[in-house]
């Protein structure tokens, strides 16, 4: 603790990544941070450089698989960093603020775009940093600029292309840089048109994907010109459990706790699919999902996927 001794309001030792994780699995991990502003932010990098202490970001955990062992890691958790703003079409917000509120300010406010993004669930952060969307658009459609920052460095302004949006993926790496708040260029309608076109999009969701099961969303990218939740329900593999993780019935493509997994049952269980589906249609699978493990397994995990 006297690393963070002044920050003790923000700080808590030995937190059980488990209880920030939508897979509800993850080991302890020795400093979680909770900062509210760019000043206690800087402090945190600044200190665990100092003391080489490996450094995580996490928004809600959305997308995230920690693995079971403890961690002697300092995790920034950025869900403080949550406030609201607009100007004009344009919406602001902070970089920890929930992306379904954010919609939700959005619609009542009349301002349309983002009604692709219903459903998903998260921080404006980490939706940035993978492109969260689905098949009617991506954040990138909307996004307009950020700002960031580095450690050891104060928040810049980065424009979207900065930021190299693509499938998936951006720039912004192991929650680096840090995304302190971003900027959307929004349409205009009325609040009941955008408030139906998200309840259109919510019921497609709802009908075809176990949105209220513990699970990470999509498991694994889609493939160029296919469906990973197609090859995998094509492989049979659909229901395929190991220990507490289940492949789900409803959408091949999500992996859900069914109450008592580890993140080892969620692993193995990737990497069973990941090896049907290179038998059966050729195809190696990449993870959409991040794992948080010790630097040496995490290489080499995603090396097979």
């Amino acid at each position: 603790m006297r690393l963070f001794r002044d920050l003790a309001e923000i700080v808590r030792l030995d937190e059980p990544m488990a209880r920030h994780t939508s897979f509800h699995v993850g080991g302890p991990v020795r400093y979680f941070l909770e900062p509210r502003n760019w000043h206690e932010v800087a402090l945190i990098y600044q200190r665990c450089q100092d003391a080489g202490l490996r450094i995580r970001t996490l928004g809600r955990g959305c997308n995230t698989l920690v693995t079971d062992e403890p961690h002697y890691w300092a995790v920034l958790a950025t869900h403080r960093l949550n406030w609201i703003g607009r100007h004009g079409s344009r919406l602001h917000a902070g970089g920890g603020y929930n992306l379904g509120k954010l919609i939700a300010h959005a619609a009542t406010w009349g301002l349309r775009g983002l009604e692709p993004l219903v459903g998903i669930p998260g921080t404006v952060g980490g939706a940035v940093a993978m492109n969260a969307g689905g098949r009617h658009g991506a954040i990138a459609d909307r996004l307009a600029s950020a700002v960031v920052a580095f450690p050891g460095q104060g928040p810049q302004w980065a424009s979207a292309q900065d930021l190299g949006l693509a499938y998936r993926t951006s720039n912004i790496h192991g929650g680096r840089p840090l995304l302190l708040s971003a900027s959307f260029e929004l349409g205009r309608a009325t609040s009941g048109e955008i408030r139906r076109r998200c309840r259109e999009i919510l019921d497609e969701k709802r009908a075809s994907q176990p949105v209220r099961a513990w699970s990470a969303g999509c498991v694994f990218k889609n493939p160029p010109g296919d469906s990973a939740g197609r090859l995998i329900d094509a492989a049979g593999l659909k229901g395929l459990r190991v220990g507490g993780a289940e492949v789900s019935p409803k959408h091949a493509n999500f992996i859900i706790n069914r109450g008592h997994a580890t993140a080892s049952d969620i692993l193995r269980l990737i990497a069973a699919v990941v090896q049907r589906v290179h038998q059966e249609h050729g195809v190696r699978l990449e993870l959409e999902i991040q794992v948080w493990a010790e630097e040496e397994e995490e290489r080499s995990f995603h090396g097979r996927a």
